[in-house]
C-alpha cells in the first residue's frame, strides 16, 4: 500500500499537472478515476502534460474499492439486498469493486472505542464507505475521520445526527406516507391507525407523513408501537392489541409491508378477513406481491437508492471540495386489493387554511 505521505505528494502533483494544462483540479480528478465526461482532447492534453511531468496516471487506473457497511441489520436482510445491487450496479460501469462488511455495535460506545474490522481501518486500501442498514453518530465520525468519501442512507441514521453535513441519500417516506394515508382517506376509512415500532427512524419519518395527511383531513392521528426489533412481530403484536382493546379501526397503515404481514396474520387469527372487516396498506414493495390479497404499498426504488449513494461516493473521491449533497429518491403509490372502498363511509374533509 502507498504510504500516506506518497499519497499527499500525488495529490499536490496532479495539481501541478492541472496548471500545466490549463485546466481545473477536477478535470484531472475525472480524467484519472473516469467519473465524468471529458473530451478526447482534453484527456489527451492532461495525458502529456502528466508525460512531461512525470508522473503516471496510469497507477491510478486500478479499479477502486468502496466498503458497503450493513450496520445493525440481519445478514440477508431483502431491503439492503436490493440497495446493494444497485450500489454493485453503479460501481461495476465505472470500475471499481464493491466489498461488503456486516457490523453490530452499540450507539453509545465513543466513536475513538468502536471495534473496527481491520479492513475498515485500512484507508490505504479503500476508497470510500457506503452506509446503509442502522448506523449512529458515533461510527459516521469515526469513518469522516479517515477522511475518506462516505454516503449514508439517512432514514436509517439514529437520532440525534449531525444532518447536513455529509452526503446523504433519502427514500421519501415522508411523502410516501402521507399520499398513502390520503388514498385511504379517499377510499372513505376514517378510523385508520399507523402500526410500527417508532424508536425506528424509519417508522417515524412514515408515520410523520401520515399524521400530516390525517391532521390535515381534520382526523385523529392514532398510533400503536410495540416494541420489537422484529418489523413481523411488531405488526401482529401491535394489531392483536389493537383488536383486543376493541378500538375502532377500518384500515391500518403498517410502516413496511413486514409489519403489513404481521397486521393481516393478526386480523385473520381474530377471525376477521382482509379487506372486508379491515383494510390493510405497508411501505416497501419487499413483501407485497408475496401476499394474498396483494398488498397496496408504498414502492422504494431501492436499486436507485443504492445507485445513488455510490454516485455521492464517487463523485466526492473526484471533487472532494464539494459541499455535502441531500439527495431524495422519490416513491410511489402501488395498489394492490387489500384496500377496500368504504362505501356509505363519511370522507374527512381537508381543513381550510387560514
Amino acid at each position: 500500500p502507498m504510504p500516506r505521505d506518497a499519497r499527499t505528494s500525488r495529490r499536490v502533483r496532479l495539481q501541478d499537472i492541472a496548471r500545466a494544462a490549463g485546466v481545473s483540479g477536477a478535470t484531472v480528478s475525472r480524467v484519472i478515476n473516469r467519473t465524468g465526461r471529458v473530451s478526447a482532447d482534453l484527456e489527451a492534453r492532461v495525458q502529456r502534460v502528466a508525460s512531461r511531468l512525470k508522473v503516471d496516471l496510469s497507477e491510478r487506473l486500478k479499479p477502486r474499492l468502496l466498503g458497503f457497511v450493513l450496520g445493525n441489520r440481519p445478514l440477508l436482510h431483502p431491503f439492503h439486498s436490493r440497495i446493494l445491487a444497485g450500489v454493485e450496479a453503479y460501481c461495476a460501469e465505472r470500475d471499481t469493486h464493491v466489498v461488503f462488511l456486516s457490523l453490530r455495535y452499540d450507539a453509545r460506545t465513543p466513536a475513538v472505542d468502536l471495534a473496527l474490522p481491520r479492513l475498515l481501518q485500512r484507508p490505504d486500501v479503500l476508497d470510500g464507505f457506503v452506509l446503509a442498514g442502522t448506523h449512529a453518530q458515533n461510527l459516521v465520525d469515526r469513518l469522516a475521520a479517515t477522511s475518506l468519501p462516505l454516503a449514508v442512507l439517512g432514514n436509517n441514521l439514529l437520532r440525534p445526527w449531525r444532518e447536513g453535513q455529509y452526503d446523504t441519500v433519502y427514500y421519501d417516506d415522508v411523502d410516501g406516507g402521507y399520499r398513502m394515508t390520503q388514498h385511504l382517506l379517499a377510499s372513505g376509512h376514517r378510523d385508520i391507525w399507523f402500526v410500527g415500532n417508532r424508536q425506528y427512524p424509519w417508522f417515524d419519518r412514515c408515520y410523520d407523513g401520515y399524521a400530516r395527511a390525517m391532521s390535515e383531513a381534520g382526523g385523529l392521528a392514532r398510533v400503536v408501537a410495540p416494541d420489537s426489533e422484529d418489523a413481523r412481530e411488531a405488526g401482529y403484536r401491535g394489531t392483536t392489541s389493537l383488536l383486543q382493546q376493541g378500538a375502532p379501526v377500518t384500515a391500518i397503515f403498517a410502516g413496511s409491508d413486514a409489519t403489513a404481514q404481521g397486521a393481516c396474520d393478526a386480523i385473520r387469527d381474530a377471525g376477521r378477513d382482509v379487506p372486508t372487516d379491515i383494510s390493510v396498506a405497508g411501505l416497501d414493495d419487499i413483501e407485497a406481491a408475496t401476499m394474498h390479497p396483494r398488498l397496496t404499498t408504498v414502492r422504494i426504488a431501492l436499486e436507485d437508492v443504492g445507485r445513488a449513494l455510490a454516485d455521492c461516493v464517487l463523485t466526492r473521491g473526484a471533487t472532494p471540495g464539494l459541499p455535502p449533497r441531500q439527495v431524495l429518491v422519490p416513491t410511489s403509490l402501488v395498489e394492490g386489493a387489500s384496500v377496500t372502498r368504504r362505501v356509505g363511509a363519511r370522507q374527512l374533509g381537508r381543513r381550510r387554511r387560514a
